[in-house]
């Protein structure tokens, strides 16, 4: 069985004809929350521009967090681990700061450098996730040049229902990992609903594969076999929606979501960089938000205001007993960031137009400061920077004919920085910036086959870290720093050929005033030189994507999906990172009786590398998964998982080992 993980990808694929349940992705609209959704399904998914994964998909994989949920859809790719222990999605070669992350379509990444950690999100809260990539609409708002991630909540279908999950996870030294939630709703009536849950999820230090071979780093190993360092983690979120349906037509729903957790950041276990001891002791993230949808004939009104605030807590540790805080390396430090805004979409039916407008106001206010180290005292004020985003969108979806439609949509995005707070007069603001952002995409109707293309010109605005960032020293502020923009062109067919369901992607992407940390000359570092962040990169992106979903008999499912990534960096003195140029899953599902489900699930990743120099590579790996699924009665089922059953050696982040074999098991109650 070695030996199989070791065949090409390809190879090894058609070879076994396997693939990642790709009707795990089909639309469900039971207990989704609609009014959070990107788009109405019919309008997007079918036209191949949003993945949809579902409730279901996730719980029968064991998977507890919105990042390793959507590692299965083709074209993401994930990174998890390095130095900040987070877990973060790339799509298509696109990083987190230039993907948008929104609840319910909400904004809710961090102000300060756009980033935001998805493993501190529970799926137990989901009722779906939807990734939209490089033709997704230009009305989802500002800043997502190379795609977004919507996490969409629950909505309550009948009187009462209940949703409950016990979930352990368990290793060679018993178990590490524990989950539970329970989610209750209700239609009070025909006009009102409710719905509340609460979810948590603690993990202890997780079990490394027997294969891990320890590496010496200045002569010291700082990771031994066995459990892996300083892993834990806990999240505890709430949720709480209140809704009103005067008629069949209208809604209108307020909702609140917060999410508390703490998280500790492994030693670097490889021998290419320095070892730093860091942990989270706060990461806690709260939304208040209001959405509604009032229809007026042919017309509609959708309403979004949103409050969001994020606080969490960075301590640096001197050594491996993270108790003092007295080395030059070593700090204290918090973040307090709020956000406010909303948006106003109108759409009105005109003959075979629909016509569409949007307007997005968002309003960031970032603060920061260090506490006092062990043996030193230290400026306790915070420094506060302010930032205001505005974006007016329209599109016009023409029904050419039966078979063919046509959309053009057109957005002009303005990003004012008002406030910066770092002590140096030279680095107050400098006005604002706007950008024009342009799409045409058309689909037709071939039988039971549809086609699509589209062109999409997107652009994102620098965020408060790459303008000030000082990098702990390293590293000079750029004010003058402008949006970078990326022209997509995408062609692609998705549909039904005998028992075969398929979807294929084609896709290029040209991106211009890429922002890249490029060395000046500067004393201001303590040297000759330092770093700063420039609009001087220049790359490509091209791929295919393919998913496949083939029903062997009444008994037996196949499936497989694949990507190719391809990113060409102009300055071929960089590498791109995070970005391995193949991935492919596997699934191969048998039903023997209407009550059980089993499965094994193949994943292949191909090399990639973790630092722009090319000195930290990831070698590729194959991961197997066994799964068993149970409907013990209409109310109760069960889901046992061996995840890594080979055992595998693996990193996605050099000197970041994830986890050996492990057992998951979990019981569902739903009522």
């Amino acid at each position: 069985m070695k030996s199989l993980i070791r065949m090409k990808p390809v190879s090894l694929a058609v070879a076994i004809c396997l693939s990642p349940h790709l009707q795990a992705f089909a639309a469900d609209e039971s207990g989704v929350f609609t009014l959070g959704a990107i788009e109405v399904t019919e309008q997007s998914d079918s036209k191949g521009h949003v993945e949809i994964v579902t409730q279901e998909h996730i719980r029968s994989r064991g998977q507890t967090n919105a990042g390793e949920a959507i590692a299965d859809v083709p074209g993401v790719s994930i990174q998890s681990g390095g130095r900040r222990a987070e877990t973060r999605a790339n799509i298509r070669g696109f990083d987190s700061r230039q993907i948008t992350l929104n609840l319910d379509g909400i904004p809710i990444y961090i102000p300060y450098d756009g980033n935001i950690d998805l493993s501190r999100f529970l799926i137990a809260d989901l009722s779906r996730i939807e990734i939209s990539k490089s033709l997704g609409s230009l009305l989802e708002g500002p800043n997502n040049m190379g795609g977004s991630i919507n996490l969409v909540t629950r909505r309550p279908d009948r009187a009462m229902e209940v949703d409950a999950n016990i979930g352990f996870e368990a290793g060679k030294n018993g178990v590490f990992k524990n989950a539970q939630n329970i989610q209750v709703g209700s239609r009070l009536n025909e006009r009102f609903y409710l719905s509340g849950g609460i979810a948590r999820v603690f993990s202890d230090d997780f079990p490394l594969s027997d294969d891990l071979e320890p590496t010496l780093n200045g002569g010291t190993i700082y990771q031994d076999e066995g459990d892996r360092l300083h892993s834990g983690s806990e999240s505890t979120t709430g949720n709480l929606k209140i809704g009103f349906t005067p008629n069949s037509e209208d809604e209108y729903a307020l909702s609140y979501y917060r999410t508390e957790g703490r998280k500790d950041s492994p030693p670097y276990a490889g021998s290419a960089d320095s070892v730093r001891y860091w942990d989270w002791p706060q990461w806690d993230k709260e939304s208040l938000y209001y959405v509604g949808h009032t229809q007026f004939g042919q017309g509609y009104v959708k309403t979004r205001l949103f409050y969001d605030h994020f606080e969490n807590a960075l301590n640096s540790y001197d050594d491996d007993t993270y108790s003092s805080v007295t080395k030059g390396y070593a700090f204290r430090s918090q973040y307090d960031d709020h956000s406010i805004g909303g948006s106003i979409e109108a759409g009105v039916q005109l003959d075979n137009h629909l016509v569409k407008t949007a307007l997005h106001i968002k309003h960031d206010e970032h603060k920061e400061r260090d506490l006092n180290k062990d043996n030193a005292t230290v400026d306790q004020s915070w420094r506060t920077y302010r930032g205001h985003t505005y974006s007016l969108g329209l599109e016009d979806h023409i029904q050419l004919s039966p078979q063919a439609d046509l959309t053009l949509g057109y957005r002009h995005d303005i990003y004012e920085l008002t406030l910066t707070d770092d002590g140096d007069p030279a680095n107050a603001p400098q006005g604002s910036q706007e950008k024009d952002n342009f799409q045409i995409k058309t689909s037709y109707d071939l039988g039971a086959h549809r086609l699509f293309a589209g062109i999409s010109l997107k652009s994102r605005f620098p965020n408060m870290k790459d303008l000030f960032s000082y990098r702990l020293g390293q590293a000079i502020p750029n004010v003058n720093l402008q949006a970078e923009q990326a022209i997509h062109y995408e062609i692609g067919s998705k549909g039904v050929s005998g028992s075969l369901n398929y979807q294929a992607n084609l896709f290029y992407s040209d991106i211009e005033d890429a922002i890249e940390s490029v060395t000046v000359a500067s004393t201001e570092c303590g040297g000759t030189t330092c770093l700063q962040n420039q609009n001087v990169g220049k790359a490509t992106s091209k791929g295919a994507e393919l998913k496949l979903n083939y029903p062997l008999n009444e008994q037996w499912d196949a499936s497989l999906n694949y990507a190719y990534l391809l990113r060409d960096l102009a300055d071929k003195t960089l590498v791109p990172t995070y970005s391995p140029e193949h991935t492919a899953r596997a699934s191969l599902d048998w039903y023997p009786q209407s009550k059980w489900n089993f499965g094994i699930d193949w994943r292949y990743q191909s090399d990639s590398e973790t630092n722009t120099d090319g000195s930290r590579p990831v070698v590729a790996f194959s991961l197997w998964d066994l799964r068993a699924h149970y409907d013990i009665n209409k109310n109760f089922s069960t889901d046992v998982v061996l995840k890594n059953a080979l055992d595998s050696n693996y990193e996605i982040a050099e000197g970041d080992p994830m986890p050996g074999r492990t057992l998951w098991a979990n019981l569902h109650a739903r009522f």
